[in-house]
């Protein structure tokens, strides 16, 4: 019995990770605020010297706890004779399952940008990273734990299966390139990242398996339509083996008049995650303000796919802040940055 649950509680978390992986592959509906995710090559790319982000997510049927990921970042640039090399560090946590199947994740990245010419430039990135795995079986109920007086599961209950908890650790590797480009009517960027380069193994209960790599394309532009209004589109696609991902959707932006010269400005969007021509997975609804070195931004996802029996895809609430200070250091070498 006790190896016919591990089985089977093997194949659970594979299905719901493949799943995961799928839906989530990005992990954020804000991914350009999560960037250090989505390219190593990100890090740094921005106006200031160091920046700080942090982002929370609460997904699942109705909110609850079927998924919650938290995410830390921190940047900060080094010269070396006028040359800019910006280190990165992020930590997430995954919290899956309802709370049986956290991930955590360190991750460290270096990048470093060359202006092609005038109007672009080229920004390259390399990340090493150390990821654990853990299922814990603390807060999970068997048959014989339930309780006829309560009407209901007692996990404190004494219970025959003795399954124990199991964990997983692998280091990964990743490098990405991102082409920014300054034209009349905006800035336009795009990027290709590739992760778990070195194929890690993660192995529960003696079963191992090789993750594949991920492959992530995303492009951005940042368009003024006249002197207060601006329009943000974006685009993701994740492949990772047999499952990819899309986000696709815009930002349309206000800006507001100076305060202590700096400009800040008003945002909100829409976007679509997993849409095909046939159907759309979930629908996204952000909003925020940048107010002079800090950026808020709020989002708000809604099942509009036919399949609601996994709750993953229930509806999620996500908040960001990210804080830039501004540059100190005089250089030839920097361009204009878009926003978000």
């Amino acid at each position: 019995m006790e190896h016919l649950v591990r089985v089977l509680f093997i194949i659970l978390i594979s299905v719901g990770t493949g799943y995961h992986s799928q839906a989530q592959g990005i992990h954020f509906s804000q991914a350009y605020s999560a960037h250090l995710t989505l390219n190593p090559a990100n890090t740094g790319r921005h106006n200031g010297d160091w920046r700080a982000v942090g982002i929370f997510r609460q997904q699942g049927h109705h909110m609850g706890n079927d998924y919650q990921t938290a995410y830390f970042s921190f940047e900060n640039p080094y010269y070396v004779k006028e040359e800019k090399l910006d280190v990165g560090l992020y930590y997430s946590r995954d919290n899956s399952a309802g709370h049986t199947f956290p991930v955590d994740r360190i991750n460290l990245s270096a990048g470093h940008g060359i202006r092609l010419n005038h109007m672009s430039y080229l920004h390259a990135g390399v990340q090493l990273a150390w990821v654990h795995k853990q299922i814990n079986m603390n807060g999970l109920s068997f048959p014989d734990q339930y309780n006829r007086e309560t009407g209901g599961f007692d996990p404190t209950q004494a219970t025959a299966e003795q399954l124990e908890n199991n964990r997983t650790a692998f280091p990964d590797a990743g490098f990405g390139l991102v082409y920014a480009r300054s034209l009349p009517t905006g800035i336009f960027s795009a990027g290709y990242s590739v992760q778990q380069i070195n194929r890690p193994k993660e192995s529960f209960f003696g079963v191992e398996q090789h993750l594949p790599m991920k492959h992530i394309w995303h492009g951005k532009g940042d368009i003024g339509l006249n002197s207060k209004v601006f329009l943000v589109p974006a685009i993701i696609y994740t492949h990772t083996g047999n499952s990819q991902m899309t986000l696709a959707g815009l930002n349309l932006g206000y800006n507001l008049d100076q305060w202590l010269n700096q400009y800040n400005s008003m945002i909100a969007g829409v976007h679509v995650r997993n849409a095909t021509l046939q159907k759309s997975q979930s629908l996204i609804f952000s909003a925020g303000a940048n107010w002079q070195y800090w950026t808020f931004m709020l989002a708000f996802d809604t099942d509009i796919s036919r399949a609601r029996s996994n709750s993953i895809t229930g509806s999620g609430l996500e908040l960001s802040v990210i804080y830039k200070l501004p540059s100190t250091h005089i250089t030839q070498k920097m361009i204009q940055w878009e926003r978000y």
